[in-house]
């Protein structure tokens, strides 16, 4: 009777340890979650307000700018959202002005799109540029993904290009795997956050 007494003391007493331990591990949740909070919103705030170099109006065809130091940039097409697309009815051209050079431009493999309350872009290529001043312009030479999801948009939406509500971007590139770190971090953070408010009441 003694042996089963102290069995079942102990038992409770292991129990109760456990659960004060499980329940200090699960409070050091929520200020680890606010941290990754924190972290991915910094990422994401990043991502989606890189500096704008120069933004060529739809309507004007073509335009000039000047980058102050190499690197990376990207090609976004901005508008209103809501609004019909000019997607597959052109193409981009981006030539250096003291070398005549065409600078090769690479297709976003996952377009990024960045949305606002009344503004949206999406990312179309990226290329990389020495420090110099280099023209832009429209063309008539879409590729064959634009096209596609021109004729689709065409499919769907049935007005007209509004070709004013509409410009070409160029900004200085962040890598695509910003945002999803961002993404990523806020889900976890907010999780973790949750899960450290909750279950140290449900032990």
């Amino acid at each position: 009777m003694r042996v089963r007494f102290l069995q079942l003391y102990l038992q409770d007493k292991i129990q109760n340890i456990w659960r004060e331990n499980m329940t200090d591990l699960f409070l050091l949740l929520i200020p680890i979650g606010v941290i990754l909070l924190s972290l991915g919103i910094k990422h994401t705030i990043r991502f989606a307000k890189t500096e704008i170099i120069y933004e060529l109006p739809f309507l004007e065809k073509e335009g000039v700018f000047t980058l102050s130091h190499e690197g990376n940039y990207g090609l976004w097409l901005s508008g209103q959202q809501f609004r019909k697309a000019p997607l597959g009815e052109f193409g981009l051209s981006l030539i250096n002005q003291e070398t005549k050079q065409r600078i090769p431009l690479s297709a976003s493999l996952m377009r990024t799109t960045v949305t606002g309350v009344k503004m949206a872009r999406m990312k179309l290529y990226s290329f990389w540029a020495e420090a110099g001043t280099y023209s832009i312009s429209l063309t008539g030479e879409s590729g064959l993904r634009d096209r596609i999801e021109g004729t689709i948009a065409n499919t769907i939406i049935k007005q007209p290009v509004d070709y004013s509500l509409f410009s070409i971007q160029v900004r200085e590139d962040s890598p695509w795997y910003l945002l999803v770190v961002g993404i990523l971090a806020i889900i976890l953070g907010s999780a973790m956050i949750g899960l450290g408010s909750i279950l140290p009441f449900v032990l």
